[in-house]
């Protein structure tokens, strides 16, 4: 996958001095060029577990098909977000870091599940950075206000980012995104400005101006928006009980684990507390910073009225999840055979993930070190 970015020409001064009129005159050339960036196409399956269907529960299709239908669309979005956050990540040249500032050159290569790649942020680069290395100060304090406000001058006045302007039919939800940047917050992040010595001083926070998913205006030009499963890592390896490592340190911890004992889900105790996942990801967003392949229903080309329904109906959409008998199952006598009489279920989905880079430095991560302020009561 190529993505070709066309790229105006620089302003060039800060003072203008043309010559006289009575004298010949000076002239700009202005050359547009264009910048490559290349990517990979990836696709992943996602299953659910199979199921029997029993016809004569009525209760089946409301309370069971529904449900597992629901659980696999979901954690196909909660996937696709992580790719996209995945490569933003690895691909941004520069990182905030909460108590010292911006940082350049960091590492662009895409990196790898092991947190080894050679010239990507490795998991000891991560790990070097946040404690601070060659005169640079690492990850000191939690996301401030006033981390919020260096952060929003870098954005929008050291690296021009644009701001979203919004697209037409965009829905009433995104709204107050028109105009203005983004911080990718969790919510414990966004709940700490409320006590942020600042926020009497500056009052830079509307904690009552609420735009659908975006929450509060800081500075008049960025709203905030949550993320529900930032990334969060410690610097030290995590060991169980019995001493074996758990999550290595620079490695990202999985936000939830399925109790073998209740046979629920539930969050992660390592992934919630402040000792065990002392710090986490938040973004600053402009506009433009990457493109992505879509997940959904195919165009709206596609449903025009030339198109029969049933070959309309027949294509399949990235990441659709279709319910399918086309399985094996195990016999009494513990033969695999075909699923003959469709008693077995399950839900299936082909996801294609696609990323390329826009402009690198319209969006950038942010490195905080996870508070909770005490509160008397």
């Amino acid at each position: 996958m190529k993505g070709v970015t066309p790229q105006r020409s620089p302003v060039g001064r800060s003072f203008f001095f043309p010559n006289a009129i009575t004298t010949v005159p000076n002239k700009d050339i202005y050359t547009v060029t264009e910048s490559v960036e290349t990517a990979q196409i990836y696709v992943h399956n996602y299953e659910s577990f199979q199921f029997n269907f029993l016809p004569s529960f009525a209760a089946f299709w409301r309370d069971y098909l529904k449900f597992a239908n629901r659980d696999i669309v979901e954690k196909i979005a909660i996937s696709n977000n992580q790719f996209i956050e995945t490569n933003m990540w690895y691909n941004s040249p520069y990182v905030y870091l909460c108590g010292t500032g911006l940082i350049y050159g960091a590492p662009t290569v895409m990196g790898n599940a092991a947190g080894t790649q050679a010239g990507s942020k490795t998991a000891n680069w991560l790990l070097a950075t946040v404690a601070g290395n060659a005169g640079v100060g690492g990850v000191l304090q939690g996301f401030t206000l006033r981390d919020a406000y260096r952060a929003a001058m870098n954005l929008q006045e050291d690296l021009a980012a644009p701001s979203f302007e919004g697209t037409k039919n965009m829905p009433v939800d995104n709204e107050g995104l028109k105009g203005r940047y983004t911080f990718l917050v969790s919510s414990e992040c966004f709940a700490n400005w409320t006590f942020d010595p600042d926020v009497d001083r500056l009052k830079p926070l509307d904690l009552n101006l609420l735009f659908g998913d975006f929450k509060g205006l800081l500075f008049g030009t960025f709203t905030t928006k949550i993320n529900k499963y930032p990334v969060r890592f410690s610097t030290v390896d995590i060991l169980d009980p019995a001493g074996t490592v758990m999550y290595a340190a620079g490695t990202p911890i999985p936000p939830e684990i399925f109790d073998v004992t209740l046979n629920k889900w539930q969050p992660n105790p390592y992934y919630t507390s402040l000792v065990s996942a002392p710090y986490e990801l938040a973004w600053a967003l402009g506009a433009d910073r990457a493109k992505t392949i879509k997940v959904g229903p195919p165009p709206k080309e596609f449903a025009n009225t030339s198109m029969p329904a049933s070959k309309f109906y027949s294509l399949k959409w990235n990441g659709e999840v279709r319910l399918t008998d086309q399985v094996f199952i195990t016999d009494a006598a513990g033969n695999i055979t075909p699923n003959v009489y469709g008693e077995q279920l399950k839900f299936i989905s082909k996801l294609t993930h696609g990323y390329i880079e826009g402009e690198r430095r319209n969006a950038f991560p942010i490195i905080l070190r996870r508070v909770r302020p005490a509160v008397t009561l």
